[in-house]
């Protein structure tokens, strides 16, 4: 296994349920950050985590690729997502769609994970931070 969990999959989910919490608790529902985190949570975290599953490796991708990628493929997979769940019983509706959201985002995200922990230490992708 990893030494450390990887900063970039950690914020993926720390923002996921975050938004899942200030989506559902009424005090947070009211305010700005919801909006905020649901953009994200449609727009970027789905795609990226997608990217992290399917490019485990540093040299797969580099960081900037892998933003516009994420914005590109959280466009693309939304609405597919959205799309299936019109045709349950559910439908397309703030909860249904938060959840499938939701679980699909977390899901990448430990299979993101799993595919780093198969390759070399000197082969996985981390996001650098410069201080």
């Amino acid at each position: 296994m990893l030494k450390h969990t990887p900063r970039d999959l950690a914020l993926v989910i720390l923002l996921t349920l975050s938004c899942i919490l200030c989506v559902l608790c009424p005090p947070l529902n009211e305010t700005p950050v919801r909006i905020i985190l649901g953009l994200l949570l449609v727009l970027f975290l789905p795609g990226y985590s997608l990217i992290a599953a399917l490019f485990p490796g540093r040299d797969g991708l580099d960081g900037i690729e892998r933003i516009a990628l994420s914005f590109g493929l959280s466009i693309a997979v939304v609405p597919l997502l959205g799309l299936a769940l019109n045709y349950t019983s559910f439908g397309i509706r703030l909860v249904p769609i938060l959840v499938v959201l939701s679980a699909f985002t977390i899901s990448l995200a430990v299979i993101a994970y799993l595919r780093r922990c198969r390759l070399p230490e000197a082969d996985r992708f981390e996001v650098g931070v410069r201080a």
